[in-house]
């Protein structure tokens, strides 16, 4: 009797999933669950804004950003480290830092050298001609910082969980940290800020499918990269994945159309490579102020993009 019920059970398809895509999934969930905190924190800091303190405490990039990430990582027993990296990781820091703001500039070098655009105007951060640098910085710092913060912190997470839980290697994980960040970023959390500044029955639906996209599309990538790590299709031929898979192509349809925008994926992907950028910084000095400080740069480049053409052009 033992050996017959050994025999079924060996020939019982086995319905759980791949590690890859359980991980990948709670990834996703997650993400969508962010998306949901960020929402509520902007309803919030729309009627706080101008409450000090307390307004920027319930900013989206703080109480719907970078709160839920720890919290997150720590459930998750992801111990992300706030101490500065060692001296033989400087340089490596040093230029993670600084690398997504240079692409801005020549970013915005390309477009007036180039195609006689101006890189500020698409972006929608444009001032006076006579406005002061020192100025509109000061202003714009906070912004930066929180975002800085929140994104950094956000990145770090990401790349230890896909890296460490997923078992993605290291040029993995940053393409897999940039692809997840620029997601939640680009496509779920606009749309989710849409909605609260313009709410409207249609759009509810729209962010909801959204949100079950982004779990149904981790799970759907976490299955393909173990059948391309098995060389096999077992993986992928059972039935029961077909909801995933249709999900995940609405999930790539959406981020594709963020992109397909040509005028506005230029930002998208400026986005796209300093969370690239960011999470490989993040990987080699294992510092959660490596990224956070490269992202916060990279937020204030883009705001301050104008003056560097008003100073060249």
């Amino acid at each position: 009797m033992s050996r017959v019920t050994t025999v079924v059970r060996e020939l019982r398809p086995d319905d759980s999933l791949p590690s890859e895509a359980t991980e990948l999934g709670r990834l996703g969930l997650f993400l969508a669950c962010l998306t949901v905190a960020s929402a509520a924190s902007y309803w919030v800091a729309l009627r706080l804004r101008g409450v000090p303190i307390v307004g920027t405490l319930a900013s989206p990039n703080v109480a719907g950003l970078a709160v839920p990430t720890l919290v997150y990582a720590r459930h998750r027993g992801v111990s992300l480290s706030f101490g500065l990296p060692g001296r033989s990781r400087l340089a490596d820091a040093a230029a993670t830092v600084l690398a997504p703001a240079l692409a801005v500039v020549a970013t915005s070098v390309l477009f007036a050298a180039g195609f006689d655009a101006s890189l500020a105007a698409l972006l929608g951060w444009t001032y006076h001609p006579e406005a002061s640098v020192a100025t509109a910085a000061v202003r714009t710092a906070e912004d930066a910082a929180l975002a800085g913060l929140g994104f950094g912190i956000l990145v770090a997470a990401v790349f230890d969980l896909v890296s460490s839980r997923v078992g993605l290697s290291s040029a993995r994980a940053v393409a897999a940290t940039a692809a997840l960040a620029t997601f939640f970023r680009s496509v779920l959390r606009d749309a989710a800020f849409t909605l609260v500044v313009f709410p409207k029955p249609w759009r509810v639906g729209v962010v909801s499918l959204l949100l079950v996209a982004a779990v149904c599309g981790c799970v759907a990538v976490g299955v393909t990269y173990r059948s391309a790590v098995e060389r096999s299709i077992r993986p992928l031929s059972r039935p029961t994945l077909a909801p995933a898979f249709a999900f995940g192509l609405l999930a790539v349809a959406a981020l594709g159309t963020v992109f397909a925008d040509v005028p506005g994926s230029v930002e998208h992907a400026l986005w796209a490579l300093a969370f690239g950028v960011a999470a490989l910084g993040f990987g080699r000095s294992k510092s959660a102020w490596v990224p956070a400080a490269a992202m916060a740069l990279f937020s204030l480049s883009i705001r301050l993009v104008g003056f560097v053409e008003l100073a060249l052009f």
